[in-house]
């Protein structure tokens, strides 16, 4: 009967690739997980998973662990001592990955049940649509017991914005009256 709640739990965690930001020349992607328990077990100790993506529209630049409003939150007090590595493993396969050194008892207390794990940024080179996903090494529980996940992936549109001049030329071009000769 445990052995199937415990499935039962790790079938509904999900990791998710979310839009945080973007311009006509860079991206911002999240990486989320939710589906966790709030305050009890499971709560995440580990993870490794490769961002897959389309070098012909995107160019990784770097990453920023942890959620902007609950904070790293595989780093219960925010110590700064956990492994965690962002890199590109090949071209079009960004490798991410950090290992929680907190004590399973706090990550089971503290973590919350959904969360932001990394802000990818990437270089936008083309325009057009272009899809990120994710393919799951390892993700493992605060006791270091693996945890299944489901993935969702991101369909992106890179849209061209005109250059400044255009924009400022049009706008002009509204203010200015044309004269009549009387």
């Amino acid at each position: 009967m445990l052995l199937s709640a415990a499935a039962a739990a790790n079938a509904a965690i999900e990791l998710s690739l979310l839009p945080v930001s973007q311009s006509a020349a860079e991206l911002s992607v999240g990486v989320a997980i939710s589906g966790l328990s709030d305050g009890a077990a499971p709560a995440l100790g580990a993870y490794d998973f490769d961002v897959l993506f389309d070098t012909a529209h995107l160019a990784y630049v770097s990453a920023d662990f942890g959620d902007a409003g609950l904070g790293d939150q595989l780093d219960a007090f925010a110590l700064g001592v956990n492994p965690q590595s962002a890199a590109l493993a090949e071209a079009g396969k960004l490798n991410v990955f950090e290992l929680s050194l907190d004590d399973p008892a706090d990550l089971n207390a503290w973590q919350a049940d959904n969360f932001t794990l990394a802000v990818l940024h990437f270089n936008i080179l083309q325009t057009g649509d272009t899809t990120l996903s994710l393919a799951v090494n390892a993700l493992g529980d605060a006791d270091g017991d693996a945890l299944a996940a489901s993935t969702t992936p991101l369909t992106v549109t890179a849209v061209p914005v005109p250059p400044a001049f255009a924009l400022m030329a049009a706008g002009l071009g509204l203010l200015v009256k044309p004269r009549r000769s009387a």
